[in-house]
């Protein structure tokens, strides 16, 4: 039997459906005035405008509670466009019922509020200057309403009017104050969430680096037992005077990667040795470059690169450690998986960062999984492309570097390493 989970609504979903709930409230009391006045008066003059009113407010939230259920995603300016039409409606009603008199006047404060918690500040700005335009407006055009201006018809009453001028100070202040701190208050809130996501992220990703960590130097203390076997053993057939010429170049070529590796071991225990990184070396850019990607085209033979220098001039100096060049070379890893049969690396520099490029000619990228590049999460698709990645954002970062990653205009990917410069290479 299929279980079938339901989906979580998004929060800006769930801000329409609350705001739907609040506008549903306000629409019943205003039904409830209607009913009151109908069954206090006996009448139903002077009703029609409210009527109408009340009955279109109804229509609209009817839509939006259709509009609810959708699986459409709300964007600000949907959302601020429900705000407005709050505002406008609320604006004809008030009209028909008396105007700034109407004690329910107050309820411009409630789509003020809502769009300072949830909007940016631009459009918390716009509902405000809405609401304070509409509550000025009624304070001299509107229809006289007995429940609310009883006044209206016994002369001029300047006691009222400076009451509903007080009123209306007291809303220009509010919505001022809640307009700044408010708003200023919801964006530290929204900020204090990003920070925390980025640590919890920060935080798993860093622990999936040690495991990752601790398994490399496992698997390099057990890989020297197996590495020394087959040294000897390729010793002793180079020494036997009858193997063929092939063999002996066969033999010559897995003695020459052996080396290799053993060297890369031995890198891998003095890099485990740094403590921190202010024990990195300075090295110009493009040595940087030209010794990465040298040591890098001994492992992959089969593919052809090229290098570019775009600046002109002495290169930069960038802080360098071994752990720097395995995050370079994991990017020319990924642009070789890529079934690109060629590779490109550019170089160049400003006043403060210095940029390289790999560029492949391969499939590209699949937009979902470039949205989650560098996050702690490991995909298998694109040849393994992901724990590499994920290493090499590690590493960059704690240089103050980024590594970005875009799919060409034409076809393949192209990935840029970002790397700040030292003090002296801006000299």
């Amino acid at each position: 039997m299929n279980t079938i989970v339901a989906k979580p609504a998004s929060p800006s979903l769930e801000n329409l459906r609350s705001l739907l709930i609040i506008r549903s409230i306000a629409l019943l009391g205003q039904i409830g005035v209607l009913c009151y006045v109908l069954y206090s008066s006996r009448t139903t003059e002077d009703l029609w405008g409210m009527t109408a009113s009340l009955a279109v407010l109804g229509l609209f939230t009817m839509a939006t509670f259709w509009r609810s259920h959708q699986a459409w995603p709300v964007s600000d300016g949907e959302f601020l466009a429900q705000l407005l039409i709050d505002v406008g409606a609320w604006t004809v009603l008030m009209y028909f019922t008396g105007g700034a008199n109407n004690p329910f006047i107050s309820y411009y404060i409630v789509p003020l509020v809502i769009s300072a918690a949830v909007l940016p500040w631009r459009h918390t700005w716009l509902v405000a200057v809405a609401s304070l335009a509409a509550y000025s407006l009624l304070l001299y055009y509107y229809r006289p309403f007995p429940l609310f201006t009883p006044h209206a018809h016994m002369g001029h009453d300047s006691n009222a009017n400076v009451h509903i001028l007080g009123m209306w100070f007291n809303f220009l202040f509010s919505a001022g104050l809640i307009t700044y701190f408010v708003v200023r208050m919801a964006a530290q809130l929204r900020q204090q969430e990003a920070r925390a996501v980025a640590q919890r992220e920060d935080q798993l990703r860093n622990d999936q680096i040690m495991a990752v960590a601790s398994l490399a130097a496992g698997t390099a203390h057990e890989l020297g037992t197996p590495m020394s076997t087959m040294t000897v053993l390729l010793d002793e057939m180079l020494a036997d005077d009858e193997l063929s010429g092939q063999a002996r170049e066969d033999c010559e070529l897995l003695q020459a990667q052996l080396q290799l590796c053993r060297n890369t071991l031995t890198d891998l225990t003095r890099t485990a040795e740094l403590k921190t990184t202010t024990q990195s070396q300075p090295l110009p850019v493009d040595a940087f470059v030209a010794h990465s990607v040298d040591r890098w085209a001994v492992r992959r033979p089969n593919i052809q690169y090229q290098t570019r220098t775009l600046v002109a001039g002495k290169a930069p100096q960038i802080p360098f450690d071994p752990t720097l060049a395995q995050a370079f070379e994991n990017l020319l890893n990924n642009a070789a998986d890529a079934e690109s049969e060629r590779v490109e690396v550019s170089l160049s520099w400003d006043a403060s960062n210095a940029s390289i490029e790999v560029r492949d000619w391969g499939e590209g990228i699949s937009p979902d999984l470039l949205k989650d590049i560098g996050k702690p999460i490991i995909r298998t698709s694109r040849n393994g492309l992901g724990i590499g990645l994920l290493l090499s954002h590690a590493t960059v970062e704690r240089y103050g570097g980024r590594v970005e990653l875009r799919n060409a205009e034409d076809t393949g990917a192209i990935a840029t390493l970002t790397l700040p410069l030292l003090e002296a290479g801006r000299e």
